[in-house]
């Protein structure tokens, strides 16, 4: 199974880009999750004019050092639309919502696959009618980035999510939270543009079994979120330093025949390190994971 990780991770070090894909080729992994959503800011090389130049200048860094991009995460969306926006919330929508249609341009220009999106969340989410008006208007956002996707010649990975309560902490209901949800999603929307991602850590968060996640995603599952925590917080740490059983998650893997990239999403690792030690830190991760990898293989 070939290996990723997400370009975040040695930024810090490394805030050349082309820099950090040498960096990552060098240690020896196969795929990179392109943290397109670390450039959703007005002064970002992708807001500028010439954003399609630098995506070309990054897919050219990556073919000469043998590495590809196997997928990129889209903007993020923070506000709950259940509550009234102000003007500085709607005007923050409408960047968001135009650096998001520029991430096909920039993944077809990458030649990447797949473009991570997650939904949106409602601050209450208890009635069966909260419930139903959310999945609604998931539906119809996702269903307006199809003609994209057709254009870009790419697919949409919907991500399993998480929401802990304001007043206790702990992790409560939330649009996407279930494979089964993710799955119904895709069905709604068809399988030839929607696919799904597992984030492992949030699946933890949950309560829910990453392994058993697989299984019910099955050939829906196409894009990987690894990073492990102890479910009280959305950690980003690498397999093994949190409370998620790995064997149990490579075995479905194996089960339902995966032959996608096993992608780290575990900048939780470096995030509070001294910059200068990131590259010791990817390196003990990548050696983790081809030892938890060897088994897949078995």
């Amino acid at each position: 199974m070939k290996t990723g990780i997400t370009t975040e991770e040695l930024s810090y070090l490394y805030p050349d880009e082309s820099q950090a894909i040498r960096k990552y080729a060098e240690i020896g992994f196969d795929a990179l999750d392109y943290s397109y959503d670390m450039y959703a800011y007005p002064d970002s090389v992708y807001a500028q004019d010439g954003y399609l130049d630098h995506a070309k200048k990054i897919k050219k860094i990556a073919d000469e050092n043998h590495i590809i991009i196997n997928q990129l995460h889209a903007p993020l969306f923070h506000h709950r639309i259940d509550k009234e926006m102000n003007e500085q919330e709607i005007e923050e929508e409408n960047f968001l919502s135009k650096m998001t249609l520029r991430s096909f341009e920039v993944a077809q220009i990458l030649d990447c696959h797949y473009i991570v999106m997650h939904p949106r969340k409602f601050y209450h989410y208890k009635t069966k009618q909260e419930h139903q008006d959310l999945r609604k208007y998931n539906i119809q956002m996702f269903r307006k980035f199809i003609p994209y996707a057709k254009k870009y010649n790419v697919q949409i990975a919907i991500e399993n999510m998480f929401a802990f309560n304001p007043n206790t902490h702990t992790a409560t209901d939330t649009s996407l939270r279930t494979a089964e949800e993710i799955v119904s999603y895709i069905e709604e929307l068809g399988d030839e543009y929607f696919v799904a991602c597992l984030d492992t850590g949030h699946a933890n968060i949950n309560g829910l079994e990453p392994a058993k996640m697989v299984h019910v995603l099955g050939r829906h599952l196409k894009v990987l979120h690894i990073n492990d925590n102890f479910t009280h917080m959305d950690q980003h740490l690498i397999c093994g330093l949190g409370t998620i059983e790995w064997d149990l998650f490579i075995q479905a893997l194996k089960e339902i025949s995966f032959n996608g990239v096993f992608s780290l999403e575990t900048n939780g690792m470096v995030s509070h390190l001294d910059a200068s030690m990131c590259e010791d830190c990817v390196r003990f991760e990548y050696q983790i994971i081809k030892k938890l990898l060897s088994k897949f293989d078995e």
